[in-house]
């Protein structure tokens, strides 16, 4: 329910805000600037996603984690969405998810909210880890030795 909620809130305000800009600017003007907010979004879209594709790659074939470039390719795609979309809220929002300012501010978000969220699990992780380990407070001094037996 919550989705629809925003969808509509989100609906009614583009419609509010086209009305306004309409009656400031005249509706042809409006018209052609929501049109080529899309087409120019599009574009840097586009050229967004090759350089965010290109730089996980090099992320990749470094071996490392891409999740800096994992974000900022959400971000894109998300951008993509709302620059397609007609109306001027999701115009803005889309050509702001494009800035990489932005895309780091949107990636320490992430990580934040996630090691926060497994911070509780990594505790727990480790105190499981001593206990499988025999981390019991004695220590193991006989071994045994099975050799086979033909």
């Amino acid at each position: 329910m919550g989705f629809l909620w925003w969808f509509a809130v989100v609906a009614l305000a583009e419609m509010a805000t086209f009305f306004w800009v309409s009656s400031e600017i005249g509706l042809g003007a409006a018209i052609f600037i929501a049109l080529s907010t899309a087409f120019v979004g599009a574009y840097l879209v586009r050229r967004s996603g090759v350089a965010v594709w290109r730089r996980l790659r090099a992320r990749v074939k470094e071996q490392r984690i891409p999740g800096r470039e994992l974000v900022a390719g959400v971000a894109v795609l998300v951008a993509g969405a709302f620059l397609i979309s007609p109306g001027f809220i999701t115009d803005i929002l889309g050509f702001l998810l494009l800035v990489p300012w932005a895309q780091d501010r949107l990636y320490e978000m992430v990580t934040a909210r996630f090691s926060a969220r497994f911070a509780g699990l990594r505790a727990a992780g480790d105190s499981l880890r001593g206990a499988v380990e025999g981390d019991w407070g004695t220590e193991v001094t006989d071994i045994v030795d099975i050799e086979e037996v033909d």
